[in-house]
């Protein structure tokens, strides 16, 4: 592939160590799921290994394994759905399971060789989890196998779209409650609840575990989260973007007034134009929606509107207000050149979309290089 991505190690590192000071850091929990949200699993973790790391998260036990392989020898929280053909690898790994329905539970207990589970409720999200109610059943059947747990956890639905926390208080009430069970019955499993919205707006939320995805790579989960954040607060947190996408000039080409660029014939020039073709497309994760909106990238510091539809592998932007650019110029799709910035959320905003989707659609073969 003809572009790349830049993991700043120091940025990365930054924004682990500004969640230590706000929950303490034997509460984090720095989540690497979905290749680190794009970032890449091996280089997030070759940047963070440094760092005194009490947890990590993941999605998936093939994520935890490779954890493992890099060397990584603390804690595991696998927060996507447990199933039955994985708990005893999940077991030999000393990987922690989140479990949330009665089917897997009943064959965790069933083993001889029982790894770490985390009892997940879905308190308002119907998602994953047991309903509330049903946590004297669990703990019933618990009891029953004398088996206990390591944690009891829940997952927010409607933190970062809002400045209103009222449903999330909510959810928190129901939580409290199912926990309410387990220490009725004398057991005192961990607590954990927050993600990286609830982590930096809502304390009551963190617990005994805050999981940081999103804002450990230097993105804020939402402007609105921003928003909250500032009326809590005197500033803002210095929070550092962690990822840069750049990639190189292949073609310079004019382009006569009336013809066409691109599929389609979607954009026509009302002007004699000089483009640059780049060698990235939605194949690499640049979206395609985007070519159909007023998006730019950066090339000699400068902002080049994108023209035409995005390609498989290719998309041409004008640069005929540049004094020159050449083959082999240095493009910036996210990230700093010069003054001006293209941050996660302008790319994400173009394409109708929010940054966890754009970054963590990153291709996994684009070279990830720690800066």
């Amino acid at each position: 592939m003809l572009s790349r991505l830049e993991i700043d190690a120091g940025a990365l590192r930054h924004n682990y160590r500004l969640f230590c000071g706000i929950a303490g850091a034997q509460r984090v929990c720095a989540v690497l799921k979905a290749n680190a949200y794009g970032h890449g699993l091996a280089a997030s973790y070759q940047a963070l290994a440094s760092e005194q790391l009490h947890w990590l998260g993941v999605n998936y036990v093939d994520e935890a394994r490779q954890l493992r392989d890099l060397g990584y020898g603390g804690r595991l929280l696998v927060v996507g759905p447990a199933v039955e053909r994985e708990l005893a690898l999940a077991a030999q790994l000393k990987a922690e399971l989140v479990i949330g329905n009665f089917v897997v539970l009943q064959a965790w207990l069933a083993l001889g060789q029982r790894g770490p589970v985390h009892i997940k409720f879905d308190t308002g999200m119907s998602r994953q989890g047991f309903l509330p109610r049903e946590a004297p059943a669990v703990v019933a059947l618990l009891r029953q196998h004398q088996a206990t747990v390591t944690g009891v956890c829940t997952h927010f639905a409607n933190v970062e779209d809002v400045t209103d926390q009222t449903y999330s208080l909510h959810q928190l009430s129901l939580f409290e409650q199912a926990a309410q069970a387990f220490t009725d019955a004398g057991m005192t499993p961990m607590l954990h609840a927050a993600s990286s919205a609830s982590a930096l707006i809502m304390d009551a939320s963190r617990f005994d575990m805050v999981r940081i995805g999103m804002s450990l790579y230097g993105v804020w989960p939402s402007p609105l989260t921003r928003v909250s954040y500032l009326q809590l607060h005197a500033g803002v947190l210095d929070l550092q973007p962690v990822l840069s996408w750049r990639t190189e000039v292949t073609t310079v080409k004019p382009v006569i007034s009336g013809e066409y660029i691109g599929y389609g014939c979607t954009y026509r020039a009302i002007r004699d134009m000089r483009i640059a073709v780049l060698p990235v497309g939605y194949y690499e994760g640049f979206p395609r929606i985007a070519g159909e909106a007023a998006s730019f990238v950066l090339i000699r510091g400068e902002r080049c509107p994108v023209v035409g539809r995005i390609c498989m592998n290719m998309m041409m932007v004008d640069t005929t207000h540049l004094a020159a650019v050449e083959v082999g110029d240095q493009v910036t799709l996210i990230g700093k050149d010069g003054k001006d910035v293209i941050a996660a959320h302008d790319l994400a905003g173009w394409a109708r979309s929010i940054p966890y989707e754009l970054l963590s659609r990153l291709h996994p073969d684009m070279p990830r290089t720690l800066v």
